[in-house]
């Protein structure tokens, strides 16, 4: 009995194979049947706007370019593909006296590599394009390949409506590659209903004898997978900071991308990772090994990753696992980078106490230069003085006034200097920017290797203003380059600034950055210093007298980036 069951059952998944493939074979041909029709459908409409006359108007020349009638037929092909996504190409065609077959218009802009000008002969005619003007008859063809790709295409004549010549056919082109997407998934309703059909009869030789605990089995499998994808689903989605799980033992079990990429290492070599033994950091080791004292762990510090060497600040927060048994079975963390806050506190605390510092420095100054002015006055008001001794206590004077607008100035930088945080800042939008107001046209400006981002205060551009302007004062009539470049060494990134101006003489490198302003130096330099310390950069001039300024800017580890493009 059990024999002539599997005799019929085999006999019957026969059968189902054979109708299955007959209907496959119908249902395909139907749909293509029906999509044939509806892309002529879709073809009749976009024609019927062209007119005989509107293509006697046309000289199938560049001549059309121009002409109003081919203006109206582009933005009417143009309309078609906007309107339609599966239609891809749009065109009206023509054939001379010699049977070349040619465009009058396409649905391609100008800028496209696939635009046919008006006049392009069509070298590569298919033979389907052919036959249609040949027959002169509505129809579709295809698949046929030309040097555009693979299409089913739709033709529709266009004639003289007095004479029944044919003017010119247009055609619709269709990508066969979405054609026969569509015709598999006319294809898959048969199959699947084959495929079921099969499985549920080999399913009947194959499944007898089952039991019942295999069926709990598998039920209680099911529903430990969907538990599991879930957890993993809410734990890892879209998260924007690091979630790692740990074993009992202290290894990673599983780690987001954010985690690799906070922690620097390759997500791969996570898994089996020991935070209690391979963790470069003390303090953060420490955090795991109070896990297993069934209390939370949380950890605000440095961490130096041992996949890249950078020093990070991060936060930690991890809470224990424990079994169906309460015994303990591992953790999750959350791991948050924190650098860029960390950085940007840092910044901000050392701008305002050079702020104080500076406030302080500039009314000293200034009170100084106000005796001086007041004195020169009433030096200069003593009537008992000769005119020339009043000129000279006069100028005085000025000088001690100019002193005073000068450093009135530089505290108007200088109060913007730290009161905001500390940011990102593209290297060659900040050059860009700073010689915007100055005149270097006459000066050839290079910039190589400026694809970086450099963690700085919110003047940082104001750092090449100065350096440009300090090129144009003391640079000489002879200077003709300033350059700008970066390098990447063990400390950080370097970046200079040279021009082939006269230099700067030694004795006057050791006061450039400092705060004492003189008639031949400004406050300027001493701004760019204090500008780039506070987020740790150093400058420094290595120039050689008479060859021209050099200046070297270090920006520390961490302080930089690749700039990221397309932004």
């Amino acid at each position: 009995m059990s024999h002539d069951i599997r005799w019929w059952l085999k006999v019957a998944c026969i059968l189902a194979l054979i109708a299955g493939a007959l209907l496959t074979v119908w249902n395909v041909q139907n749909e293509d049947h029906i999509q044939r029709n509806n892309l002529l459908i879709k073809a009749r409409i976009a024609a019927n706007p062209i007119t005989s006359d509107q293509i006697e108007a046309l000289s199938g020349s560049e001549a059309d370019l121009g002409s109003p009638v081919y203006t109206h037929l582009k933005q009417t092909m143009e309309g078609v593909v906007a309107a339609d996504t599966q239609v891809r190409f749009a065109y009206l065609m023509g054939m001379n006296d010699d049977g070349g077959i040619f465009f009058f218009v396409d649905s391609e802009s100008p800028d496209s590599e696939d635009y046919s000008p008006p006049g392009q002969i069509y070298w590569d005619a298919t033979v389907p394009t052919r036959i249609a003007f040949a027959s002169a008859d509505e129809s579709t063809a295809g698949p046929a390949t030309d040097r555009w790709g693979t299409w089913i295409t739709a033709f529709i004549p266009v004639k003289d409506p007095d004479t029944g010549e044919l003017m010119g056919i247009f055609g619709l082109d269709v990508d066969a590659h979405n054609w026969v997407m569509i015709l598999l998934g006319a294809a898959i309703p048969p199959i699947l209903g084959t495929g079921l059909v099969l499985i549920l009869l080999l399913s009947f030789i194959v499944v007898i004898g089952r039991n019942q605990k295999e069926h709990e089995l598998l039920t209680s499998s099911q529903r430990a997978i969907q538990e599991s994808e879930e957890r993993y689903r809410l734990l890892f989605t879209r998260s924007p900071v690091g979630i790692v799980q740990i074993d009992r033992n202290g290894k990673i079990v599983a780690a987001n991308q954010k985690c690799a990429e906070i922690l620097g290492l390759i997500p791969d070599s996570l898994i089996g990772f020991d935070v209690r033994t391979q963790l470069q950091n003390p303090e953060f080791r420490a955090a795991f090994t109070e896990i297993p004292r069934r209390e939370p762990a949380h950890y605000e510090g440095e961490y130096r990753s041992p996949g890249s060497g950078r020093n990070l600040f991060v936060r930690l927060l991890a809470h224990p696992l424990f079994s169906e048994d309460r015994g303990y079975s591992g953790a999750i963390a959350i791991i948050e980078d924190i650098t860029d806050k960390k950085q940007a506190e840092k910044a901000l605390l050392m701008a305002n106490r050079k702020l104080n510092l500076l406030n302080s420095i500039t009314r000293h100054d200034i009170l100084n230069q106000l005796l001086a002015l007041k004195g020169y006055l009433e030096l200069a008001g003593d009537t008992e003085l000769g005119s020339e001794q009043q000129r000279r206590f006069l100028e005085s004077a000025k000088k001690a006034s100019d002193n005073i607008e000068r450093q009135i100035s530089f505290t108007k930088d200088y109060q913007d200097m730290g009161v905001k945080s500390a940011t990102w800042q593209e290297i060659g939008l900040a050059l860009t920017r700073a010689r915007g107001a100055l005149p270097l046209e006459h000066l050839l400006i290079k910039a190589e290797g400026t694809e970086y981002e450099i963690f700085a205060d919110p003047l940082f551009e104001k750092v090449f203003y100065n350096l440009y302007e300090n090129s144009l004062k003391h640079g000489g009539e002879g200077m003709t380059t300033i350059r700008i470049s970066t390098r990447e060494t063990g400390e950080g990134l370097v970046i200079l600034y040279e021009d082939d101006g006269v230099g700067i003489p030694e004795n006057a490198k050791k006061f450039l950055f400092a705060q004492e302003m003189t008639p031949q130096k400004g406050l300027g330099m001493f701004l760019t210093g204090q500008i780039l310390a506070i987020t740790g950069i150093t400058i420094v001039e290595t120039g050689v007298p008479g060859r021209g300024a050099r200046f070297e800017m270090l920006v520390p580890k961490g302080g930089f980036r690749k700039a990221k493009s397309g932004d």
